[in-house]
C-alpha cells in the first residue's frame, strides 16, 4: 500500500496524517515533508501515524530525526499512535516509542491543551496532499 502524508493546521499546531506503508521505498517522501514543515516554521507538530499498516526502522528513524530538528528549534512533536492491539503498535512498542516520544491515542487528546488558547484556529485545514509509492522500481 502507498503511503501518503497530509497535513493541515488545527489550534496553532500543524497535524500531519500519514497513513499507509513508512518502508524504504516511502521513507524519502515523509522526511522531506517533515524537514520541510519544520524549516519552514512549523514548530508544533502532531503526526497521526494511526491509520499505519506498517512501519518499519527506517520510518523510525525519521520521526526520531524530526523530534531532534523540533527540539533544536524550539519545537514540540506529539505523536497519535495506531491502536494499541496492531502489529504497527507492536513493533513501534518494541523500538520504545512511548519512552521516547509525547504519544496520545488520537489528535484530540493530542491537542487538549491547544483547545483553551484563545486566538487559536479551531478546524485543521488541508494544505497539502503528498503520495509515495510503496512499489520498488
Amino acid at each position: 500500500m502507498a503511503l501518503s502524508v497530509s497535513y493541515g493546521e488545527r489550534y496553532g499546531w500543524t497535524v500531519v496524517q500519514v497513513a499507509g506503508e513508512i518502508d524504504i521505498a516511502g521513507v524519502v517522501a515523509l522526511r522531506e515533508r517533515l524537514q520541510r514543515l519544520v524549516t519552514e516554521g512549523c514548530l508544533h507538530l502532531v503526526v497521526d501515524i494511526g491509520r499505519l499498516d506498517f512501519c518499519d526502522s527506517t520510518g523510525f528513524a525519521v520521526l526520531v530525526a524530526t523530534r531532534r530538528l523540533l527540539a533544536a528549534r524550539g519545537g514540540r512533536l506529539r505523536l497519535v499512535l495506531p491502536p494499541a492491539e496492531s502489529h504497527t503498535r507492536k513493533v513501534l512498542a518494541l523500538f520504545g516509542i512511548e519512552r521516547i516520544f509525547d504519544v496520545h491515542e488520537s489528535v484530540e487528546d493530542a491537542l487538549a491543551d491547544a483547545r483553551t488558547v484563545p486566538g487559536a484556529p479551531q478546524d485543521a485545514v488541508p494544505r497539502q496532499r503528498d503520495t509515495a509509492a510503496a512499489a520498488t522500481e
